[in-house]
């Protein structure tokens, strides 16, 4: 896999999974010689959901509370962004073509925070899509130091071939925030994790599991690779089960610690199965303080009670088609009911010829079908569509 697809893997990947925003904007500002990236909402309000949406690299917790607390309002390159209604558009502008340097370097923006932590060229690309997006007007930015050159032509192209997954994931990424049940709380709740399709295990200190949703308890249940073993999770292959341990109790000691401690970085493992079905995809997530909150299962029933959650563990089987995903993909990207269709028989890995005999139809056809198929998903080929397809099978279901 190429850097590129990479990226955009990372892309829908951080749709489900927040914390990796952060790795996101560290491949961006590894592809571009940039020092600090930036994910942020330049809306006028910022609550919760706005506040969920933010990322960084590179930029530390004082940073966000100085920008956050006293210069959010004094951005002069978001104000002039904000004058030229380009946080309405999805435009990539560099710094100079928004503030002239001599006019950066005069304003206490500049003088006062980025200079200090070395930044002072810009490129930025606003994600407003003119619908879900315009509320939020949400934003990414990376830097580089005041005395380096400005950011090149290829940073730019770059921006805007990642412009349509980042819009994408983002949408996903709103709609999902905005199912919430709109407590402003740390717990998690047995019940919420229930209704994920995708197996949850939560980690208490002692790397025991405090919670497991049902799906996570069906895999467990089938004794097809994974199993507990006196509360802790374990692979049934003796490497596998190595690698997992190791995991399982790196995130533990790095879960509660500050972001600098521990990078906010999943751990991936292909558990395999002894049936020969696909192997579990499982990552493991250390959690930061806010989000290590105590587990309530009143809701779920786990066995809980008050743990306090350190870690997670989310556990993908590719094998498994969630019930409706044909009228969830409708939903999500405006597809009709046969190109939903589609989209669930290319996940049961038949080719467009397969997919046109079944249906009594000419290939031409399925491929045209297809074609309308990337153009509403916002994917270019086949196994970007899969890539896309895949982490929305992670989205909640309903209750």
């Amino acid at each position: 896999m190429d850097a590129a697809d990479q990226l955009i893997e990372d892309i829908y990947d951080a749709v489900t999974f927040p914390e990796r925003w952060g790795g996101v904007l560290e491949r961006l500002c590894a592809l571009t010689d940039a020092t600090h990236g930036f994910l942020f909402t330049a809306a006028p309000r910022h609550d919760s959901l706005t506040a969920a949406l933010w990322a960084r690299h590179n930029i530390t917790d004082r940073q966000l509370a100085d920008y956050t607390t006293h210069f959010r309002h004094r951005d002069v390159w978001a104000n002039a962004a904000a004058a030229r209604g380009l946080l309405n558009r999805c435009v990539v502008r560099r710094g100079e073509e928004l503030v002239p340097d001599a006019v950066l370097r005069r304003s206490a923006f500049f003088n006062e925070l980025l200079r200090d932590h070395g930044m002072g060229r810009l490129c930025a690309l606003t994600l407003s899509d003119g619908g879900e997006l315009s509320s939020v007007q949400p934003v990414l930015s990376l830097h580089r130091p005041p005395d380096a050159s400005p950011f090149p032509d290829e940073t730019v192209r770059l921006l805007q071939d990642c412009a349509p997954h980042l819009q994408r994931a983002m949408r996903l990424r709103v709609r999902l925030l905005a199912g919430r049940d709109g407590r402003e709380e740390a717990r998690w709740s047995g019940r919420v994790i229930d209704r994920l399709p995708m197996g949850v295990a939560l980690l208490d200190a002692a790397g025991r599991v405090a919670g497991l949703n049902r799906a996570g308890q069906a895999m467990i249940d089938a004794r097809d690779g994974l199993r507990l073993v006196q509360g802790r999770l374990q692979a049934e292959q003796g490497g596998e089960a190595r690698r997992l341990a190791h995991l399982l109790e790196a995130a533990v000691s790095a879960g509660g610690k500050g972001v600098s401690a521990r990078r906010g970085e999943a751990a991936d493992l292909r558990v395999s199965r002894p049936s020969g079905r696909a192997a579990y995809l499982l990552s493991v997530l250390p959690l930061s303080p806010e989000a290590a909150g105590p587990f309530d299962d009143a809701d779920g029933g786990g066995g809980g009670g008050d743990a306090l959650i350190r870690a997670v563990v989310y556990i993908v089987d590719p094998a498994a088609v969630t019930p409706g995903l044909g009228k969830r993909l409708g939903a999500l990207f405006g597809l009709t009911a046969v190109e939903a269709g589609l989209v669930v028989d290319l996940l049961a890995d038949l080719t467009p010829a397969e997919i046109g005999e079944r249906r009594g139809v000419a290939i031409s056809t399925v491929r045209s079908q297809l074609r309308s198929v990337f153009a509403k998903t916002g994917t270019t080929r086949q196994s970007e569509l899969m890539n896309l397809v895949n982490r929305c099978l992670m989205l909640p279901e309903g209750p």
